[in-house]
């Protein structure tokens, strides 16, 4: 009986923090349809973060992440790129006409990601505040609607947001150089040095710089750190204020 009780327990609890996140279609206006994770705070806020995945996975690497999120009242959107997860159609799907099909799709990711930002704003409102983090192909991403919208806060997770010291680089990156930003990257990863270029480059005191041992790139480095994810909402709790 005591192991049937415990059984029960350890299903109640899973169903308690899988139904946190509400999946949800976002269709554009061509009628492509994006599927995102939800997670909704029941105590909301007027605050929210935009989590987008690197090219190698999903929306679901950032399930515990959006989940933490609501628990401190912030709404969380998690966004699979066009080609990737569930968005994906007879002609987009990464697995089945590999990257180069992708690529030829990535020229839509700057509106899909505006359609998702602008999901949150309506939930925030006009004086609402939102940050974004985006891991590997997804940092360019956030950078790109960090350029185009008011973004408070951002996170590069193993991102080569700053991948040479050309003129052109440098000066879009300085546009948003301003803001508090999360660099994050493992050293002996590809995107150690743009991250720590970023950096460098980066204005604004509430900035920080995780730095990890290995070629951890992304999520493998949730797994690597157990207290990265808190690190991160924490972070982005302490961060998005007016």
């Amino acid at each position: 009986m005591p192991s049937l009780l415990k059984l029960l327990s350890f299903a109640l609890f899973t169903v308690t923090i899988t139904s946190q996140a509400t999946e949800l279609t976002l269709t554009t206006e061509q009628g492509f349809e994006l599927k995102t994770n939800y997670y909704q705070p029941e105590n909301a806020e007027e605050r929210a973060v935009l989590l987008l995945h690197q090219c190698n996975y999903n929306r679901t690497m950032y399930d515990d992440i959006g989940r933490d999120f609501s628990l401190r009242g912030i709404h969380a959107l998690s966004l699979d790129f066009r080609g990737f997860g569930e968005s994906i159609d007879e002609e987009t799907d990464m697995k089945k006409f590999g990257r180069n099909a992708s690529l030829a799709y990535m020229k839509h990711w700057p509106k899909d990601v505006q359609l998702a930002y602008d999901f949150l704003r309506e939930k925030v409102g006009t004086n609402g505040i939102i940050g974004v983090t985006g891991s590997s192909c997804g940092g360019r991403q956030a950078k790109i609607l960090a350029e185009n919208n008011p973004i408070n806060a951002i996170s590069f997770f193993s991102s080569n947001i700053v991948h040479n010291d050309d003129d052109d680089t440098i000066a879009s990156y300085k546009a948003i150089a301003n803001k508090p930003t999360l660099f994050i990257s493992a050293e002996e990863d590809g995107t150690f040095a743009g991250t720590q270029r970023g950096f460098t480059l980066n204005e604004n005191i509430n900035s920080k710089f995780l730095s990890y041992k290995g070629k951890g790139h992304g999520y493998p480095l949730l797994e690597q750190d157990k207290h990265l994810a808190k690190t991160l909402v924490d972070w982005f709790d302490s961060n998005l204020i007016k």
